[in-house]
């Protein structure tokens, strides 16, 4: 009798295409018996079965490829340190991270074994209570013999359930252990930031202790000790009061007239110049000597100063006592340098900048480079830290004062030493690589003497010194363009850094920080513009110190950011924000706050938008201090023997764009037309608005050309690259922000037109250093709104010949 195919005894069939199906599937998509046994025929799954089967292997591959990712970052880190100990890339002065990681467990820890012993001891009472409440009840009432054991038998049955759940609850809390920790971190910076407007305000207590005193929390009496040792301790008194700090901020400056008649002593004052080998030539600009002046000569505006009428230069001093630096920050500065060239352990460099700095004048240095970018970023962040130190044991001083006058029912003296919020310091720099670099030096230069955690630095480590590998910068590329976009380029971050008893915290909300670091783009986000739904300014309202650095970049990125903050910086606030104006500065409320605002501007390039922000938003009583070089020029680093041509473009009633199209478009191009070249011609535009408009004539006019904008897609760039190079295109329109966030070896080059001078001057002699060809030709256009960057290209000296020639054409041959 034949077997039916369905039976459960017979061998069951398959089609010869579905066989084949199963069988290929078996053998080439099997990495293990139990898969290869999965992919039975006969043993079909549904559908969800098989998802969830292909969801947990990706789900495992995913997790294998994680585990991997984070070994290779352990390993490339350490490699780079030397050691498997990662935490000794951030230790901040004698081994603090393990003092703040050791004391905070331990304070955690000691404080859950309490709660835990309350609870017990808590519950044993009840128990205690309860018994005794029943044997009262029983004295009173007579009860069975029986029901008293029933009860005894109840009462160690609750007690064995009580014993039972504290076991549980025991064990819940040790499985807990690390999110309960957490949470009371969370409450303790919660409770500090809810205290510290109260702190500031009352003097029962202080947020850092005074620069001469000692670590003692014993209140009134602690206050006491303060007051006369402030009255005892001379230095204390000269530092305070007799300093720049105080003379400059805490000047009486109460109503318009008298603003105005300081800025007329600044104006009258001569400019005086003086150059330093190695540094540049130092420009002072209506800088009075603030110290050796009486205060009532500005109200004499008709009678001339009996000293010199010159703007003064800064003044070198030896010792941190003289330039009135907190003791406490001598040994963590100290610690940082490792050669001695002076006293003050500063460079050549540092020493010339930081007695500007010290007498809060405003700064423009347009000579910074990637060799002295690190002196220089270490001295600002130094002198950021002694302000805010300064500050702080002002308003110390202040509140002892104001409590001892309360407690001996005396009239409280008129103390105005603050302004409307908290922060006094910004610092504005483009990528977070810098901000990691200044936060980690500023965690050095925190006072040794305070042994309390830093909050939250694991945060702070994790986002700003992420990779993207995809990032990674290619070794052949220049050394500036290296440093600038090393490790983390991210250009959107803001973090506020706030000074407590207790050491640094990291991540403080804007208006209880007394730092703020932050990147334009991250800081116009929360500034906002007129008519954004969500803005905020008021923390900006009392900034006495503005820092910003790499300018050359931040002009890459958009320039309106800083606009924008220039805008709102300054400002009455709008918002009540619990201020005390009862110590608030006359001048703060006057708004004369821009007028006291120390700004300090780094660049490698001196532009017409720097020019712009320094004339205009400039407006420090105290002067201004301008350094720059004598350029040598950048066609002295040219390697080919070139042509340069240079055409002076004169204004009209047009603008400078226009007059250089129609120069460009009337007797360039026709003449590379009636030459015959056909390839290898480069057209740099400086900004995207004119390779707008080069762009759409070329469109129309039908011209054999390419593009490489900062928009282009990588894949058309590629294309366009191999296109020019292999000459089937005429024209590459080039931009120098493209230029500047790739550096592209752009090959095929014959000759160059420069649609305007290069902002970054050794762009010129990088762009001519691609020609191989001795016989190529290069011509440049400019007006005089382009002589800062013509200065830079062909020097100082030939720059002032060709400006006061009359010839329309200028020839350089290299």
């Amino acid at each position: 009798m034949a077997k039916s195919g369905g039976g459960g005894g017979g061998k069951r069939k398959l089609s010869k295409k579905v066989a084949k199906k199963y069988t290929l599937h078996r053998k080439y998509y099997s990495d293990t018996v139990h898969d290869y046994s999965e992919l039975n025929p006969f043993k079909r799954t549904s559908k969800s079965d098989k998802y969830a089967a292909i969801s947990a292997k990706v789900a495992a591959a995913n997790q294998r490829e994680k585990e991997r990712q984070e070994k290779e970052e352990e390993e490339e880190i350490i490699q780079e340190i030397g050691s498997a100990d990662v935490d000794t890339l951030y230790e901040v002065g004698p081994s603090a991270y393990d003092i703040l990681v050791k004391t905070t467990q331990d304070k955690l820890k000691a404080r859950l074994k309490q709660l835990e012993e309350e609870e017990k001891k808590e519950k044993k009472e009840n128990r205690l209570n309860n018994k005794t409440n029943k044997t009262n009840k029983i004295n009173k009432i007579e009860y069975n013999e029986e029901d008293e054991d029933n009860e005894e038998e109840e009462e160690e049955e609750e007690e064995e359930e009580e014993d039972a759940e504290e076991q549980i609850d025991e064990m819940e809390q040790g499985e807990d252990e690390d999110v309960q920790e957490e949470v009371e971190e969370i409450e303790e910076a919660e409770e500090m930031e809810e205290n510290e407007e109260s702190i500031e305000s009352s003097g029962e207590e202080k947020e850092f202790e005074d620069v001469y005193g000692k670590n003692d929390d014993s209140g009134e009496e602690e206050e006491e000790e303060q007051i006369s040792q402030l009255k005892n301790d001379s230095k204390f008194e000269s530092t305070n009061k007799l300093d720049y700090y105080n003379v400059h901020f805490n000047r009486e400056i109460s109503n318009q007239a008298e603003l105005d008649e300081l800025v007329k002593k600044s104006k009258s004052l001569e400019n005086v110049s003086e150059e330093i080998q190695d540094i540049g030539v130092i420009t002072s600009v209506g800088c009075i000597d603030e110290l050796n002046v009486s205060t009532d000569i500005y109200s004499q505006s008709n009678k001339k100063s009996s000293g010199n009428n010159k703007s003064v230069l800064p003044k070198q001093k030896n010792t941190f006592h003289e330039y009135d630096i907190k003791k406490r920050l001598y040994k963590p500065w100290l610690k940082s340098k490792t050669k001695k060239e002076n006293e003050l352990y500063f460079t050549n460099l540092q020493k010339h900048l930081f007695p500007i700095f010290n007498e809060y004048r405003d700064l423009l240095f347009t000579e910074e480079s990637m060799k002295n970018h690190k002196s220089i970023f270490k001295l600002y962040a130094l002198h950021a830290v002694n302000h805010i130190l300064k500050s702080k044991d002002q308003l110390a001083e202040d509140n002892a004062k104001q409590t001892q006058c309360r407690q001996q029912k005396l009239e409280e003296p008129e103390l105005k030493h603050q302004g409307f919020t908290k922060p006094k310091v910004v610092i504005i720099v483009p990528y977070r690589n810098t901000a990691f670099e200044i936060v980690r030096f500023i965690l050095k230069l925190m006072p040794h003497e305070v042994k309390e955690q830093v909050e939250k630095k694991t945060k702070f480590n994790d986002e700003f010194t992420q990779l993207d590998k995809e990032l990674q910068v290619n070794e052949n590329k220049p050394d500036d363009y290296k440093y600038t976009f090393r490790d983390n380029i991210d250009d959107c971050f803001r973090i506020g850094l706030s000074f407590r008893k207790g050491g640094l915290k990291l991540y403080s909300t804007f208006y209880h920080a007394d730092i703020l670091i932050a990147s334009p783009l991250g800081l116009r986000l929360v500034v906002g513009t007129e008519g954004d739904s969500q803005r905020d300014f008021d923390f900006l309202s009392s900034v006495e110190v503005l820092i910003i650095d790499q300018i050359e970049t931040i002009l890459q990125q958009n320039w309106d950011h800083i606009k924008i903050l220039f805008e709102n910086i300054n400002k009455i606030p709008i918002k009540d924000h619990n201020i005390d104006f009862s110590r608030i500065r006359n001048s703060y409320l006057e708004g004369f706050s821009k007028n006291l605002r120390q700004t300090l501007l780094f660049s490698s390039i001196l532009t017409p938008e720097l020019n712009s922000i320094f004339n205009q938003n400039c407006n420090n009583i105290a002067g201004k201090i301008r350094i720059k070089k004598i350029k040598s020029g950048e066609i002295v680093n040219i390697i080919p023997s070139l042509r340069q041509t240079f055409h002076r473009l004169f204004l009209d009633s047009s603008d400078d764009i226009t007059i250089k199209f129609n120069f460009l478009v009337e007797n360039i191009i026709p003449k590379f037309n009636q030459q015959g070249e056909s390839s290898g011609i480069l057209l740099y535009v400086s900004n995207y608005y004119e390779f707008v408009m080069i762009r759409n004539y070329f469109r129309k006019e039908a011209k054999s050309y390419v593009l490489c904008s900062e928009y282009t897609d990588t894949k058309a760039i590629t294309r366009a690259r191999a296109q020019f190079k292999e000459g089937v295109k005429t024209f590459m329109l080039y931009t120098e922000r493209f230029h500047f966030f790739n550096r592209y070896k752009i090959r095929g080059v014959k000759h160059v037109i420069f649609f305007g001078l290069p902002q970054n001057s050794h762009f010129y002699s990088e762009i001519l250093n691609m020609i191989n060809d001795n016989d190529g030709s290069i011509i440049s256009l400019y007006t005089l709104k382009d002589k800062l960057a013509l200065e830079g290209i062909v020097g100082t000296n030939r720059f002032y010949k060709m400006i006061d020639s009359d010839k329309e054409t200028h020839l350089f041959t290299s």
